[in-house]
C-alpha cells in the first residue's frame, strides 16, 4: 500500500512540472528585435600607408561573406563619405586585406570603416567598425641628372609602370600622352636659361613625386670675356689676364699645361665651363697667386691631377701650393669637379703671410685627393703654419670620397667662421688623421649641418672627429654609418645610422651615393642634395 502511494505521488508531481512548463512557455513567449539579429562587427581593423596608398587588414566573422567600406576626412565622423567600396576582401594568414584601389591625397589625414554583409540576407549587416590614417608624401620620379637640362629644355623622368596624367610646373600645365606614360619620359620645352624650376607629377589630383632642376646659362658674353677655344693656350691667357677677365672655356676640351702658372697681381679672374654634362678638363701644373687679388673662380670646371686630364698619366701634387705672401678675397669653386691629386688643391706653407678672406665651395665632386691608402699626405684644405690663414669657410651641397688625410688642416691660426652644410663624406680621415682639426686653434662660428659621413678610410680604424680650441660648434641632422670608425674627438650630436656605407649608399665604391636605403630618417633632407630621395 505504502508503495502504491509513493508511486501515485511521483507521478502526480511530474504532472505538476509538465503542466508549470507548459504554462511558462506561453508566458514567456515575445517577438524578437530584429536589430539585436546581426553579424559581428569585423575587429582589429589597421591601416598601413605606403605614401598616398593605404591598406586596410581586419578578422572575419562567421557568416560575413562581404564588406562595404567607406572613407572620409572628418576625422571618424563621417559626416562626407568622400568613396565607398564594396568586397570580399583578401584572405590572409591573419584575416583579411583591401588595398584602397584610389591614388589618396597626400599629407592627408583620412578616416576609414568597414562593416560586414551578409549576400544571403540571413542575417543584418554588421555595425562599422573603424580607423583613421594619415597619408604620407610620394616619390616615382628620378633625378634630375646634367644631361637631361638644356638652357630651355629638360627631360622628366619616373619609374614605370605607373599611373600618372600631368605635370605642374609653377601654374603651367603639361599633359602625358599615352606613348610618354608608357616610356615614363617627357620633354618639357620653353624654359628660361639659369632659372630654377620644381617638376611635380600628378596623377589627377595626387601628387606623385617632385624634382627640383634648374637650367643651363647662357654663356656670358661682353667685352671681358674672352672664349677660350680647345687648341687655345690657357696657362699662358691667365698669366696675362687682365682684371675681371671671364674665361669661357668649351665642353669636351681639355686645357693642360706643364708650367707653374702665375697669376698677375691685382686681379680677379673666372675661369667658366660651357654648361653641361661634360666639363672642360682643367689640367694645369699648379696655380700662384700674386701679390693681391679679388676673386678667382672656378665655375663648371673638372679640375684634374692628371698631367692633361690623361689617367694613364702621372698626377700632379697642387692646385694652389702658396709660398710667396698673398691677400686674396676669395676662392671659390662652383660646381666643380676636383681629382686626382697627388697632395691637395689648396695648400699655403712658408713665413710669408698669406691670407685668404673668402673660400667657398659648392656643388662640387671632390675625390682621390692626398689619397695614400695609410694616413694620407695632406688635408683637403691644408695650412699648418701660423702665417697661413683663411678667415672664412664654407663648404656645400658637395661629395667628397677617397680624401687621404682629411677635410682641412688650419692648426695654427683661427676661423671666422666654418660652415660645413649638406654634404656627404665617405672613405675619408686616415690613420689617426681629423676630419677638421684646428688642434687649439678658434672658430668664431662653426656649424656642421645636414652631413652624412660614410665609412673611413684610416685602414687601422684610428681617423678622428673634430679637433678645436672652441664651443661654438653646432651640429644638426647630421649621420655617421656603422664604417665611419671615430676612434677620437668623437662628433657631438651626430646621429648613427644603425648600417653601414654600402647599405645606405646606391654604389659608394664607384663615387654614386644615392640614398639606397628609403627607410633612412634623413634620406630627403642630409648628404648632398644631388643624392637625396
Amino acid at each position: 500500500m505504502k508503495t502504491i502511494k509513493k508511486i501515485f505521488l511521483q507521478v502526480f508531481v511530474i504532472g505538476l512540472i509538465i503542466t508549470g512548463l507548459s504554462s511558462c512557455k506561453k508566458t514567456l513567449e515575445w517577438e524578437v528585435d530584429e536589430s539585436f539579429d546581426r553579424l559581428f562587427r569585423p575587429s582589429e581593423l589597421t591601416a598601413s600607408v605606403s605614401g598616398v596608398t593605404a591598406t586596410l587588414t581586419w578578422k572575419g566573422k562567421p557568416a560575413t561573406n562581404s564588406y562595404v567600406v567607406e572613407l572620409s576626412k572628418d576625422s571618424l565622423q563621417f559626416s562626407q563619405i568622400v568613396s565607398t567600396y564594396k568586397t570580399q576582401g583578401v584572405k590572409t594568414a591573419n584575416g583579411y586585406s583591401f588595398e584602397i584601389p584610389d591614388l589618396l591625397d597626400p599629407t592627408t589625414r583620412y578616416s576609414a570603416r568597414i562593416k560586414g554583409i551578409d549576400t544571403t540576407d540571413v542575417k543584418n549587416e554588421s555595425q562599422w567598425t573603424a580607423v583613421t590614417f594619415k597619408t604620407a608624401t610620394e616619390q616615382i620620379m628620378l633625378n634630375v641628372t646634367p644631361a637631361d637640362v638644356t638652357t630651355t629644355t629638360v627631360v622628366l623622368k619616373w619609374r614605370i609602370p605607373n599611373q600618372v596624367s600631368h605635370f605642374m610646373i609653377g601654374t603651367n600645365r603639361y599633359d602625358i600622352s599615352a606613348q610618354e606614360k608608357a616610356a615614363g619620359t617627357k620633354t618639357i620645352t620653353g624654359l628660361t636659361p639659369d632659372n630654377g624650376y620644381t617638376a611635380v607629377l600628378y596623377y589627377n589630383n595626387s601628387i606623385r613625386g617632385s624634382q627640383p632642376f634648374r637650367t643651363l646659362s647662357l654663356l656670358p658674353t661682353g667685352p671681358n670675356v674672352v672664349n677660350v677655344g680647345a687648341t687655345d693656350d690657357l696657362a699662358a691667357l691667365l698669366q696675362n689676364a687682365a682684371n675681371g677677365t671671364i674665361f669661357v672655356l668649351l665642353q669636351n676640351s681639355v686645357y693642360s699645361s706643364d708650367n707653374t702658372v702665375v697669376l698677375p697681381a691685382n686681379t680677379s679672374i673666372t675661369i667658366y665651363g660651357q654648361d653641361g654634362p661634360n666639363k672642360p678638363i682643367v689640367a694645369l701644373n699648379g696655380i700662384t697667386l700674386g701679390a693681391a687679388h679679388g676673386t678667382i673662380k672656378f665655375e663648371n670646371i673638372d679640375l684634374s691631377g692628371y698631367q692633361f686630364g690623361d689617367p694613364t698619366k702621372a698626377k700632379r701634387n697642387y692646385i694652389f701650393n702658396q709660398s710667396l705672401s698673398s691677400n686674396t678675397t676669395e676662392i671659390i669653386f662652383e660646381n666643380c669637379i676636383i681629382r686626382n691629386f697627388v697632395n691637395t688643391p689648396m695648400r699655403m706653407q712658408g713665413a710669408n703671410p698669406i691670407t685668404i678672406d673668402k673660400f667657398t665651395v659648392n656643388k662640387c665632386i671632390v675625390y682621390d685627393i692626398g689619397d695614400n691608402a695609410s694616413n694620407g699626405t695632406y688635408a683637403f684644405i691644408n695650412t699648418n703654419v701660423a702665417t697661413g690663414k683663411i678667415n672664412n669657410i664654407t663648404i656645400t651641397n658637395s661629395t667628397f670620397y677617397k680624401i687621404g688625410y682629411g677635410l682641412i688642416l688650419h692648426n695654427l691660426a683661427p676661423t671666422n667662421a666654418l660652415i660645413i652644410e649638406n654634404n656627404t663624406f665617405n672613405n675619408v680621415v686616415g690613420n689617426a688623421r681629423y676630419l677638421i682639426d684646428y688642434n687649439a686653434q678658434n672658430v668664431t662660428t662653426f656649424s656642421f649641418k645636414n652631413n652624412i659621413i660614410g665609412k673611413t678610410l684610416s685602414p687601422t680604424a684610428s681617423a678622428r672627429g673634430i679637433r678645436y680650441g672652441g664651443t661654438s660648434l653646432v651640429v644638426v641632422n647630421s649621420y655617421k654609418t656603422t664604417d665611419a670608425v671615430i676612434s677620437a674627438n668623437a662628433i657631438p650630436n651626430i646621429i648613427d645610422y644603425n648600417n653601414a656605407s654600402t647599405a645606405l649608399f646606391t654604389n659608394p665604391d664607384n663615387g654614386n651615393f644615392t640614398i639606397l636605403d628609403n627607410s633612412f630618417i634623413g634620406k630627403s633632407d642630409s648628404g648632398d642634395p644631388r643624392w637625396r630621395k
